[in-house]
């Protein structure tokens, strides 16, 4: 019997060395387990997470003893907009979408290159009972549909855009569409990556895409003037050829008579010491892409705007591959919690930026670090408007990035993260931040990619709003100041 009572509690020991020493912070709950019986919707009723040496590494800042609380994400008909979005085929829409918590999605209908099965020598046209239901199911959950007007590879497009007969062929399956769904979508984007095979039978030069513009907006304006419409959709801008492309749009007359321009600019995108990033080394690009890169999106803004352009900025199909989804031109070499800052980072400089940032929704079992990190982020970025937030930064850092934003109840949002290659373990480098003749009842900190929240200490020092020791990484951790 006393054999027997030893074997169970070596037992239970090792099973506790085990959970001590598991890959990961120490959490009881990940983001993205299913909720126990006993946990609760309302995060103020969940146990603080222990201060234990297993978790040291989660601390937002320097001998702060406050407790560490789960981030409760919401879902996307629970949020407030935040301009993140998503983009896919009907065929790969599913929960993963409003459980992620973006508010708009980009989805191409026809996934095989046919239109529908259009039967063009009858001129008949059909909704696949299938897509209707994805469209209903994304409306229902709070999300914003852009539906492209194309289909989606550039090597099945059957009709080639630039004779009177095959654009009078396209705008009456337009019409057709446009009508048909009147009241559930949002934004009609005409084609994808025009300029991205000049071979293919629809790869256009900017003055046929334009005059299929001119040709389709007023038969999308005649069926549902409400809807808006969006051009471009050009992929890759750290690319020359990509950016001559956009110049001369913008340039061509047409940026007036529409409400919103697209592009594709992150399709692994890494700072230049990250050699992840790189990408189709023989074909010429942008040196210091990601450096650059907001630089470069104000001058895009500032170039739309000469040319009478009034509309929204929306980034499409952002992502950051991982080996288990090689692709044979983008880079694969990040892994899933690498890819996850860059996922925070990038949405936090576009929205900064005040571009609507779009993403290619990683697969959830995959990469979940990913997936949960969107999820976070969505949630705290809900109703976030980028403003001015004067701020001085003392720190041995050289390369730290920050955004501000306010919230519609008052409250203030800081994201701040040193910008160089994202590592898999980052302790964070201590900093002092001053926010000059400002006050504030109490900050928040929320930690994106471990999913917590701790209060910060700060310090009122002749009317300066003072945090001291707080800890940046190479990721967002964003700061909710309510005053």
């Amino acid at each position: 019997m006393k054999r027997i009572t030893f074997l169970i509690l070596l037992v239970m020991l090792f099973s506790l060395v085990l959970e001590g020493c598991g890959p990961g912070p120490s959490i009881t709950q990940s983001p993205l387990a299913e909720p126990s019986p006993t946990d609760s919707a309302d995060e103020t009723s969940q146990p603080p997470l222990p201060i234990d040496d297993t978790n040291q590494h989660l601390n937002m800042q320097e001998n702060n003893t406050f407790a560490r609380t789960r981030l409760e994400t919401k879902s996307s008909g629970e949020l407030a907009d935040n301009r993140i979005g998503g983009n896919a085929e009907t065929i790969h829409i599913d929960s993963r979408v409003w459980n992620a918590g973006i508010k708009w999605m980009r989805v191409i209908i026809d996934s095989r290159g046919q239109w529908q099965y259009v039967d063009w020598d009858g001129n008949e046209y059909a909704i696949d009972s299938d897509d209707e239901r994805v469209i209903d199911d994304l409306s229902s959950k709070g999300i914003k549909i852009m539906l492209v007007l194309d289909v989606w590879h550039t090597e099945n497009r059957t009709v080639y855009y630039k004779t009177d007969e095959d654009i009078a062929t396209y705008t009456n399956w337009v019409r057709f569409m446009v009508r048909h769904f009147k009241g559930r979508i949002e934004y009609y984007e005409i084609l994808n990556e025009p300029n991205l095979d000049f071979n293919s039978p629809s790869g256009m030069p900017v003055d046929a895409y334009t005059n299929l513009v001119r040709q389709t907006v007023p038969v999308i304006r005649e069926e549902d003037p409400e809807a808006k419409i969006v051009v471009g959709a050009v992929p890759d801008t750290r690319f020359n050829d990509a950016r001559n492309w956009i110049w001369d749009l913008f340039n061509s007359g047409i940026m007036p008579l529409v409400d919103g321009f697209s592009w594709h600019g992150m399709y692994g995108a890494a700072p230049s010491d990250d050699l992840r990033g790189e990408r189709q080394l023989n074909h010429p690009q942008v040196n210091n892409y990601w450096e650059d890169f907001p630089d470069y999106v104000k001058e895009l803004i500032s170039v739309a705007a000469d040319n009478g352009f009034e509309g929204e900025f929306m980034t499409e199909e952002m992502l950051w591959r991982t080996p288990k989804m090689p692709h044979e031109t983008e880079p694969d070499g990040f892994t899933d919690i690498s890819a996850a800052k860059y996922y925070a980072r990038s949405i936090i400089i576009h929205l900064g930026l005040d571009v609507s940032p779009g993403l290619a929704l990683p697969p959830d079992d995959d990469m979940p670090r990913s997936y949960s990190v969107i999820q976070a982020v969505s949630t705290v970025m809900a109703g976030a408007q980028a403003v001015d937030l004067p701020v001085v930064i003392d720190s041995d850092a050289t390369n730290i990035k920050y955004y501000g934003f306010g919230l519609p109840n008052g409250e203030k949002l800081l994201a701040i993260w040193t910008d160089g290659a994202a590592v898999e373990d980052d302790p964070g480098i201590p900093l002092t931040l001053t926010f000059p003749d400002f006050s504030a009842e109490r900050v928040t900190g929320i930690d994106v990619l471990d999913g917590i929240e701790q209060q910060i200490v700060t310090e009122d020092e002749g009317g300066n709003l003072v945090i001291h020791g707080l800890l940046v990484k190479d990721y967002p951790v964003v700061l909710r100041i309510t005053r």
